[in-house]
């Protein structure tokens, strides 16, 4: 019977997860991993076994143990049959070994022990070993011992040379019986990371996006790795489909040819290989999108496009948000994650963070902070071919609350960040101030303009515009507030005197459009022929080159009324205003 988790009720198992049924005719729990028996050994080939070494290699962090490593898959590759040759093989992997031992990271000990389990495998498997070939396994089989402990606690970092290492050597009971519990900690962690639609969560990991990569792409692994060496899939049919749904996700977080996407950049293409090859294989949907993830398109057809996986992913259960504007070249991707009182927020356009961390905020009523009485709730998702909404909502003290909002327009590869500061009855003469604070991705430089207050932050090249549109465009002009730029960070802040506050921040994604000519301004709200006060609703007009768009915010109750010769009614719009002035509605919310 395989270990399992007695705790059912543990907090980071989230709604939307079922726990392990019993079987109640037998009065025991029900078998959640495939039984392990012994077969036949499997033949391991001098090519096959080189591929997997330097497979491990391509992955390995230390720069030392990737020249070990391939320098083993070229001696294996040779296939020699000649006793110096073996002995030298042996002594390599024996030295593999050593280095293991000594390893500061967990995951670099456990890739070293499982080339050295294939390169062993080789020379077992085809009669090459020799005298020093029983030692090395005896202290492989005491590496898998070490790592089982840590299975046991819930670290799957050692599962896939575990799983190896019992296949290749199936034959020995005392390796054929250390699968069971690297498939039980495997059965447990998909059961308790994924959500039954797909959505992952790393608790704790402030890696974002990355993170969710690296561990789909782990068991990936290891369900290769099994399926490859011959025997059943290291987990039962429920925990395969809930790993497919998880290769799914992770694919739509993916940067430019499909790799994970750090702050220092892109990871190699081999971080991402196995879960794109899983879902590559796939049919429908998935399978079409990962073809297209390795090989994009700066266009897609739009009814090539109707055959893709949707733009967006949201769910409710795993409080996160996957926004995409397509799966081309040059396609912006924003994440949300909004399970802590700070939400976590990345945003991405092709194979570079721009948006990397936590997305802060405060609200404060004459210098006294308020803080969150209640978690977030997702108060509006809207998606269609042209934009996405995303607000999230949380109560504060004083009968006040704050709405986040992220709206994305999918053709002009703009990104809205918006909070806004509503109350039913709001608190009259009182300064309500608001702060939210962005950190941007690593190796970002900001530069403020000279005269105005937009920012432009760059690296290589443009990358980045933002713009304050409820400040005053120059910098001249008082202001009740400000956006202020600083080495990975930008912070906006404002004010308001009426007990309602709108703040927008206007990311315009797309470098094409930096150095155009620019502006904006705030635009008048009126209803019944007067005009309203900032406090109760808010539009803005945004000009780059000759490009315009416009955005309204009601802070109070929807109503009839005008901005810019347009009649509204709507909580929210967004729009762009053709060369005749009439506004194009792209996204409305009632």
């Amino acid at each position: 019977m395989p270990a399992t988790k007695k705790d059912a009720s543990r907090s980071d198992r989230g709604p939307g997860r079922r726990p392990a049924q019993a079987d109640t005719s037998s009065g025991s729990p029900r078998q959640r991993t495939p039984p392990v028996a012994a077969t036949q050994p499997r033949r391991v080939k001098a090519r096959e076994a080189a591929s997997r070494v330097r497979g491990l290699a391509d992955v390995s962090d230390s720069l030392d143990g990737r020249r070990r490593l391939r320098r083993l898959a070229r001696l294996v590759a040779k296939g020699s049959r000649e006793v110096r040759g073996i002995a030298f093989i042996e002594g390599l992997l024996g030295e593999c070994l050593d280095e293991a031992e000594h390893e500061a990271a967990t995951r670099e000990r456990w890739r070293t022990c499982e080339a050295v389990a294939w390169g062993l495998a080789w020379l077992a498997r085809t009669r090459r070993a020799g005298g020093s070939a029983g030692g090395l396994l005896e202290r492989l089989v005491k590496h898998a011992r070490t790592a089982t402990q840590q299975l046991r606690d819930g670290d799957t970092a050692s599962a896939a040379f575990v799983v190896a290492l019992a296949r290749l050597f199936n034959d020995i009971e005392a390796c054929r019986c250390l699968e069971r519990d690297a498939n039980a900690a495997l059965v447990e962690e998909l059961g308790r990371l994924v959500f039954t639609d797909g959505a992952v969560h790393v608790a704790g990991d402030p890696a974002g996006s990355a993170a969710i990569v690296e561990r789909v792409e782990r068991w990936s692994a290891v369900r290769e790795v099994a399926t490859a060496i011959g025997g059943p899939c290291p987990w039962d049919d429920e925990t395969d489909d809930r790993w497919r749904r998880a290769t799914v996700t992770a694919l739509r977080l993916l940067g430019g040819q499909g790799r994970p996407l750090t702050g220092a950049g892109r990871l190699p293409a081999c971080c991402s290989q196995r879960l794109l090859d899983a879902a590559t294989a796939a049919r429908g949907r998935a399978g079409r999108t990962a073809t297209l993830v390795r090989d994009p398109r700066r266009r897609i057809e739009p009814a090539a496009a109707k055959r893709l996986l949707p733009r967006d992913f949201h769910s409710a259960d795993a409080a996160s948000s996957i926004i995409r504007t397509g799966w081309h070249r040059d396609a912006v991707r924003v994440l949300l994650d909004h399970r802590s009182t700070v939400p976590r927020l990345e945003i991405a356009t092709h194979d570079r963070l721009l948006v990397d961390g936590p997305w802060a905020w405060r609200v404060s009523i004459n210098g006294r902070p308020l803080e969150a009485e209640g978690p977030w709730s997702v108060t509006g998702f809207e998606s269609d071919r042209k934009a996405t909404f995303l607000e999230i909502a949380a109560p504060l003290a004083g009968g006040l609350q704050i709405a986040r909002q992220v709206v994305v327009l999918v053709r002009d590869a703009v990104v809205l960040l918006a909070d806004a500061i509503t109350a039913a009855t709001p608190p009259a003469g009182e300064v309500l101030a608001c702060e939210s604070g962005l950190s941007l991705g690593h190796g970002l430089e900001v530069e403020p303009a000279e005269e105005t207050r937009d920012v432009v932050a760059y690296d290589t090249s443009m990358r980045m515009m933002a713009l304050p549109l409820a400040l005053p465009e120059w910098s001249a002009a008082p202001a009740p507030g400000s956006l202020a730029a600083s080495a990975g960070s930008l912070l906006l802040r404002q004010e308001s005197s009426g007990g309602r506050l709108y703040a927008p921040l206007w990311l315009d994604c797309h470098p094409a459009r930096i150095g155009r000519p620019l502006t904006w301004r705030q635009l008048s709200v009126a209803d019944t022929r007067r005009n309203l006060p900032r406090h109760q609703a808010a539009a803005f007009r945004v000009q780059a080159g000759l490009e315009q768009w416009l955005l309204y915010r009601t802070l109070d109750a929807a109503r009839n009324r005008t901005v810019l010769g347009c009649n509204l009614s709507c909580e929210f719009l967004v729009g762009r205003v053709r060369e005749d002035g009439v506004v194009s509605r792209t996204l409305e919310i009632e």
